[in-house]
């Protein structure tokens, strides 16, 4: 951040000095002498002190921006689990893995929703328990929020899976997924 302030402040001197003008700040003080540059190359200067100015000012913008996009926000996070949750009920799924549940499908979610956000590789989605709660964090945020999936049967069946001997077969349930998001951890 002590950057970004440095390149903030080179931007404001250079400002000052083509406000001010190179010939009121130094040259007044002297008797006019031979040496002394002419109006073009006063202009010129100035010129180039706006221009130099704003070369630092957008340097200052772009690792600011840089500085933002390498760690992720309470809100951001947040905003992105909403939108996760949003989007899980858009489909019906098979059953989550024993082990995993939905974590993987939120993490990815997360990961697509919130690109540009923050870096991907610092988005963690934990299962907590034994039910469908998830603690989704991301790295730089400070803080998680807590996603309730809720699970129900799909009206629409199942995915019929035929029998090895080519007779009958079963039916794996497809379920329609809600989830709801909460501050903190779950």
């Amino acid at each position: 951040m002590s950057v970004v302030v440095f390149l903030f402040l080179v931007a404001a001197a250079l400002l000052v000095v083509a406000l001010v003008g190179p010939h009121r700040l130094y040259w007044r003080s002297r008797p006019r002498a031979a040496g002394q540059p002419s109006d073009a190359a006063l202009a010129l200067g100035r010129v180039a002190a706006f221009g130099a100015a704003g070369a630092f000012v957008f340097g200052g913008c772009s690792v600011l921006g840089d500085i933002d996009k390498g760690a992720w926000s309470a809100d951001e996070v947040r905003k992105t689990a909403e939108d996760v949750a949003f989007t899980l009920g858009d489909e019906s799924r098979m059953p989550g893995d024993a082990v995993d549940g939905y974590a993987s499908l939120i993490e990815a979610g997360v990961v697509e929703a919130g690109a540009g956000q923050g870096p991907s590789y610092a988005v963690s989605v934990e299962r907590v328990g034994g039910g469908h709660d998830y603690e989704v964090s991301a790295g730089g945020a400070g803080s998680a929020v807590c996603m309730c999936v809720t699970e129900s049967k799909s009206a629409g069946g199942g995915v019929f899976v035929p029998g090895a001997d080519g007779g009958s077969g079963d039916s794996i349930a497809r379920y329609d997924l809600s989830a709801t998001v909460d501050d903190g951890p779950c």
